[in-house]
């Protein structure tokens, strides 16, 4: 058996997730419009997303995913809802015509159709893991919890001691909220926000950085470049030759933010650590941009050398 929980230690509420619109807008609309608008009689439309999800002690219980289109007549939203049913291959969506700009939605509250959605989108490369993820119920107060690729740590178990996965990036803000046992952790240098996590924990807790196999044995040098940065004077990271961004610390405190000349890639979850939302200003030279570079939303523009 399976629950949908939480990544970010959030508990309870109704939350937009910024950083889904915008990996949905980038991978998926434009090809969703180009369904409609092939198949339609009633005229071209333009898209607009809003993706959202509820939370009861840290359970999703409801999956949202909201569409408005251009001019939305009856027929045009009843083209478009039949529309994002095919495409999408859930066939779930309906129409909300009470309110004053009429939308297509698709409101998963059931596991089947959570799972379905969430299916849907990670086909389509829109990843969820960064805001939810499915565990194992079967899981114990005395067994990790970590997200299905590694890269989130959920819960840590309360245990005196405890070794981080290989290869996890991020920690849950509240994986430590259990833990009163816990007195000793090993944690691989992948480990992004860690201080961040414990600096509130009430307990004395030591803290050993292991490096990884890889790093000890055969000194890749791609990997240690890694984590051999420079940084600037907004506490940005880049590698030792300037062409890729690497990530923040969580001191970085702008609201709009200009990589130089001559960075080529950006790497995943660059800007995670951010507590705004940012506008990121990047040259033409950028020819790769990872995956959920905004932890609280963001948008990118491109500017001219």
């Amino acid at each position: 058996m399976k629950k949908l929980v939480s990544t970010q230690g959030l508990m309870y509420g109704h939350f937009d997730a910024v950083e889904i619109c915008d990996a949905i807008y980038n991978r998926v609309n434009k090809k969703l419009e180009n369904d409609y608008n092939n198949n339609s009689r009633n005229g071209d439309i333009h898209v607009g997303t809003r993706f959202s999800y509820d939370l009861m002690e840290g359970l999703v219980t409801a999956i949202t995913l909201i569409y408005t289109i251009d001019n939305p007549t009856r027929q045009r939203l009843e083209d478009f809802r039949d529309t994002c049913n095919s495409f999408f291959q859930v066939y779930g969506f309906v129409i909300e015509y009470n309110v004053c700009t009429p939308y297509v939605f698709l409101k998963a509250t059931d596991d089947y159709d959570k799972a379905s959605l969430i299916h849907a989108l990670d086909f389509l490369s829109v990843s969820l893991e960064s805001v939810m993820c499915a565990i194992d119920t079967s899981l114990t107060e005395n067994d990790a919890i970590y997200s299905p690729s590694g890269t989130y740590i959920l819960q840590l178990p309360d245990v005196p001691r405890y070794s981080i996965r290989e290869g996890t990036l991020f920690i849950s803000p509240f994986a430590v909220r259990n833990c009163k046992r816990l007195r000793e952790l090993e944690v691989p240098d992948s480990l992004v926000n860690l201080n961040d996590v414990i600096a509130d924990y009430p307990y004395r807790l030591k803290v050993k950085e292991v490096k990884s196999e890889d790093d000890s044995e055969t000194g890749d040098e791609e990997d240690s470049d890694r984590y051999d940065v420079k940084c600037d004077e907004y506490d940005v990271c880049y590698s030792q030759d300037g062409k890729i961004l690497r990530y923040c610390y969580n001191t970085f405190n702008e609201i709009r933010y200009e990589v130089p000349d001559g960075v080529e890639e950006i790497d995943d979850f660059a800007f995670q650590l951010c507590r705004h939302y940012l506008e990121l200003s990047i040259p033409r030279s950028v020819r790769v941009i990872g995956d959920y570079t905004f932890g609280n939303g963001g948008r990118i523009e491109i500017r001219d050398e």
